[in-house]
């Protein structure tokens, strides 16, 4: 039997869940002459105490108190507002008497409840049993106690929500059975006190702030019975949802008799109407007649003599072991001796992989488990424990593992869709997200946040079958530490003083990151059991209008098995190397092109497990990708609103660098075109893999964040386990591309038992996070993700969500009247173009000269192209830049490598193919992100094949006015005229407007 991960915990856990103590007490109208208020007031501070009580049991909300001298003005009162939850009245009250006050207030006011207050005195009882008192719902007897106004407040809200709670909600409860004014009014306190205490005790295997609130919601309730035929009808009510019953032996019959009726043993005849119907359940009775002991023991039943000095110590005792409250104790069977010890699921999870056979089929065949769990309101993963009892497995490791995986898997349900904060004492790998630190999370930890809650709120995270759709689990480092950072090392300087990079990251790596972010991260690594990715989450990064993609540095450290102190050092390392990038000059330049001020920019970080699995030494994924929600380039039957996905083999930094991956449509995952020949399979594929080295050494401080990122070949990688999810063989002889894994032969990455066979569902979960993207966000998204098909046999396959972002739609409205526009005599013409309409002060265009292009001089261009940047900007002069392949491409046969601050004065950016250099188009990539984010045009044209038009003979036959080995700029005496129509996504730059243009 499987856990039911769908319908998940529906204890109120999820905010989607029912609605615990929906009726509050927020109002008591509180009756008593100016005595007793003085005495309640001024010597009880009762007021201050019942504030001071909630504060201490981590309740909310303490009600209000309004006090009356008489019943009298109580009345005049009521008649102006009835608007009380209950009201509490003392004794001596004036005329009407509080018999008759009470008859009157039902008769007029029938949903507001009485209770009388008063101290112990036989002669106020021989009264209160000679008159009339029907109209007052519950007596007590006032010692001065505060708690038992507590308990009465807690009394009454039980009683009005326990229909909806107990029976809709699963929430357990205490039957408590006793006709005696006196003990139940000392019973009760004892009891809320110990449940309350039990309801703070289990709030730590809450991750936030909601859970705290419904878990305190869903705490059990007590219901009483002053009488048999009440406590039965009660049991037979409640009865698949009582943790025990606690009663009285001796009581009347039925409500209203005589106390002369009263059955001496009453609560013996309940105890075996209780034991016929459920033998498990717990049955504390109690009676000052010492004689009924032996029966109870008969029974089975705890006993208590009423008149014990250590009374409520026993009770304590007896509702501690037999109710399950507090830590749950796994006893040696034999000696009784504790062998362990449960305070939280985390515990529990270890200890029942780890006892004895005969203590865990004990405590499984008793329902010990499930009690303990039903206790702390965890009631769905109480009932499926219940359920699967021995029977339904043929050994007691089976039954063992499947409870074990229950617990397992509902702790990790609990830690989806929240943010935690982070606490050294409870943090467990159970927490999806949790943060460290009070500021901000910054862009990509809030699109982290919020892509958590989207999978929990749309049931994502296990709609298909044996794939688990997550988040990596991720811990923030908020705002507020990179402050501290910064002023406690007095690196304020940094912003204002001329330094290199590495300058920058030396003086960075030194300092010391404050003391209470490095006790948590000691905490945090001793969860750690894999490789972790440290990402930047600056306040700009991937917000809307300006997503900062691939600005700021991402680091991945290997995981130093048993060596904690060395993986902290890593982890400290990394962070700091991060911050630092906030201040290299690729970021200052990129914060200054996007109209920001780089003292405002503040970094929070992303620590993250990598997806993936270790072979040799190395670490990746299956796969890797980049999906948009809109596909500027649609190709075939595919259509712009479909979307587009890259994906790669290992580590995603391949495909948001822009080097070479596999483009599909999630709409038509069989029919991708770099695979629908041979030759274009053999030609157009990925060629090289990025794995995360795993030897310690190898992560060293450097402002390259890829320092220990290995390149492999395809050969390198063709034996590896990984590699048999998402390779094809090209069959030499026969000049196919076969999909057989029998098959011997040249590897090529065509993702093809993916895309075509549906061996892992990657299009639909690609399709529905895109859909659900955009529903959410009311704008294009596109998101990045990694998988892992490599896991032994049994598990699910993990399908991480590593990042979403907002795709900029910066089109102007207005559309051109293309037919209007010639473009046989235009300088540039495409067909496939971003950008925001009408640009008109640009004068210069700078071009790679086509003669002098090869794909080895890719890095010199870009080396070139820095120093003609940098004059152009202390010029102020924008340009218009055209050069063959993918602009930004970190593989430098792709296009050319620049980097953002090497570019910031382009305006226009044109990605130019020869005839014996064709690359597709960006999309996916940081670079394209970030440059169509900033309004700069982006046109992609292939004027060999008749796609677009690049005049490069016009422009050669123009004088220069500046020319170097690669490059060479063209200035106009006049504004070029510019449009690119966001609508029709075409893009012309013309010498003059057409006619009817300016």
């Amino acid at each position: 039997m499987k856990y039911n991960a769908e319908t998940g915990p529906t204890d109120g856990e999820r905010t989607s869940g029912y609605e615990f103590m929906k009726h509050r007490i927020r109002k008591i109208l509180l009756v008593c002459c100016s005595y007793d208020g003085y005495i309640l007031e001024e010597d009880g501070h009762i007021e201050q105490q019942i504030n001071q009580e909630y504060i201490d049991l981590n309740m909310s909300n303490p009600p209000a108190l309004l006090r009356v001298s008489s019943t009298a003005e109580a009345l005049d009162l009521l008649r102006e507002d009835d608007r009380f939850d209950f009201i509490l009245t003392m004794y001596n009250v004036g005329e009407p008497d509080v018999f008759d006050f009470a008859k009157i207030v039902k008769e007029r006011h029938r949903h507001i409840p009485v209770v009388l207050l008063t101290s112990f005195s036989k002669d106020i009882y021989r009264r209160i049993d000679e008159r009339d008192a029907s109209g007052i719902d519950y007596i007590f007897s006032w010692s001065g106690n505060t708690d038992l106004v507590i308990g009465i407040i807690k009394l009454i809200e039980d009683a009005m929500n326990a229909e909806e709670d107990i029976l809709t909600g699963g929430v357990q409860a205490i039957l408590l059975v006793e006709d005696s004014v006196r003990f139940y009014s000392t019973y009760l306190p004892a009891l809320y006190k110990l449940i309350l205490q039990q309801n703070t005790e289990f709030l730590k295997d809450a991750f936030n702030e909601q859970q705290q609130i419904l878990r305190k919601r869903a705490r059990p309730k007590i219901l009483l019975a002053t009488n048999y035929a009440d406590a039965v009808a009660l049991y037979e009510r409640y009865k698949k949802n009582l943790l025990g019953v606690i009663s009285d032996v001796g009581f009347v019959l039925h409500k209203g008799d005589s106390p002369s009726t009263e059955k001496l043993d009453a609560g013996i005849d309940l105890c075996r109407l209780v034991r016929a119907d459920n033998p498990l359940m717990p049955v504390l009775l109690q009676s000052s007649q010492t004689a009924f002991a032996a029966q109870a023991r008969e029974l089975g039943a705890g006993f208590i003599a009423k008149n014990s000095k250590t009374l409520l110590q026993e009770l304590s005792d007896f509702i501690a072991a037999r109710f399950a409250f507090g830590d749950f104790l796994f006893k040696d069977l034999s000696t009784g001796r504790v062998i362990g010890r449960a305070k939280d699921l985390h515990e529990m999870q270890r200890l029942v992989a780890s006892v004895p056979d005969d203590v865990f089929e004990y405590n499984t065949s008793q329902n010990n488990l499930s009690k303990w769990l039903y206790s702390r309101g965890l009631f769905p993963l109480a009932a499926s424990i219940r359920q699967l009892n021995k029977s339904h497995f043929r050994t007691t490791e089976e039954h063992r593992a499947a409870l074990v995986t229950l617990i397992r898997d509902y702790r990790t349900l609990l830690g989806q869709g929240v943010v935690a904060k982070f606490d050294p004492a409870t943090y467990s790998d159970a927490i999806a997200f949790a943060r460290i630190g009070e500021g901000s999370l910054g862009g990509k930890a809030r699109g982290l946040a919020f892509m958590n809650s989207m999978l929990v709120k749309y049931s994502q995270y296990a709609k298909y079958e044996n794939v688990r759709v997550t988040i990596p689990r991720t811990v923030v480092v908020a705002t507020d530490y990179f402050d501290a950072f910064i002023r406690n090392n007095g690196l304020e300087y940094v912003l204002t003083t001329e330094m290199t990079d590495e300058e920058i990251l030396s003086e960075f790596v030194s300092s010391t990151l404050p003391y209470k972010l490095r006790e948590a991260l000691k905490a945090y690594v001793r969860t750690v059991s894999g490789p972790l990715a440290v990402r930047s989450s600056s306040k700009l990064e991937d917000s809307h209008y300006q997503p900062f993609a691939g600005i700021y540095s991402t680091y991945m450290i290997p995981y130093t098995e048993g060596n904690e102190d060395r993986q902290l050092r890593l982890l400290q390392k990394a962070i700091k190397s991060v911050y630092a990038s906030t201040y290299f000059a690729a970021s200052k330049a990129y914060v200054q092109s996007s109209q920001n001020l780089i003292a405002e920019e503040k970094m929070a970080v992303v620590i993250q497990e990598v997806c993936g699995t270790e072979q040799d030494g190395l670490f990746f994924p299956t796969l890797s990708g980049v999906a948009r929600s809109i596909n500027y380039y649609p190709i075939g039957d595919e259509t712009p609103e479909e979307g587009v996905c890259n994906i790669a083999l290992g580590l995603g930094k391949l495909v948001v660098d822009g080097g070479r991956t596999l483009r599909f449509s999630p709409r038509y995952p069989q029919k991708v075109l770099q695979t629908s020949t041979p030759e274009l399979a053999l030609r157009d594929t990925q060629n090289e893999v990025l794995a995360l080295d795993l030897r310690p050494e190898a992560f060293r401080t450097s402002t390259d964040d890829a320092v220990n990122i290995r390149r492999l070949t395809l050969r390198e990688v063709a034996p590896m386990r990984q590699t048999r999810f998402v390779a094809s063989v090209w069959d030499r002889e026969n000049d196919r591309i076969s999909d057989s894994p029998m098959d011997e032969g040249r590897k090529v990455i065509t993702f093809n038992a993916i895309l075509k066979y549906n061996t892992f569902p990657l299009a639909d979960i690609v399709r529905d996070i895109l859909r659900l993207g955009v529903e959410e966000m009311r704008c294009p998204v596109e998101v990045e993700f990694a998988v892992n098909m490599d896991v032994p046999y049994g598990q699910q396959r993990i399908f991480n969500l590593l990042q979403i972002r907002p795709i900029i739609d910066n089109n102007d409205n207005r559309a051109l009247d293309w037919r209007r526009v010639p473009t046989d005599d235009a300088l540039i013409y495409a067909r496939n173009a971003l950008g925001v309409g009408n640009m008109s002060d640009i004068r210069d265009i700078v071009y790679v000269k086509p003669e002098r292009f090869d794909s080895l001089s890719t890095q010199a261009i870009a080396g070139e192209l820095d120093a003609l940047n940098a004059r152009m900007r202390e010029a102020g002069r924008g340009y218009i830049l055209v050069g063959p392949g993918r602009w930004g491409s970190s593989d430098p046969f792709l296009g050319i490598p620049v980097k953002w601050q090497q570019i910031t004065e382009a305006r226009v950016i044109v990605e130019c193919g020869l005839e014996r250099f064709r690359v597709e188009p960006s999309q996916g990539t940081h670079f394209f992100q970030n440059v169509t984010s900033l309004g700069v045009g982006y046109l992609t044209i292939n004027p060999f094949m008749g796609d677009g038009r690049f005049d490069a003979e016009r422009l050669g036959a123009m004088p220069a006015a500046e020319e170097g080995e690669y490059l060479r700029r063209v200035s106009f005496p006049a504004p070029l005229w510019v449009y690119i129509d966001g609508r029709s996504n075409k893009g012309i730059v013309r010498t003059e407007p057409p006619a009817g243009e300016e």
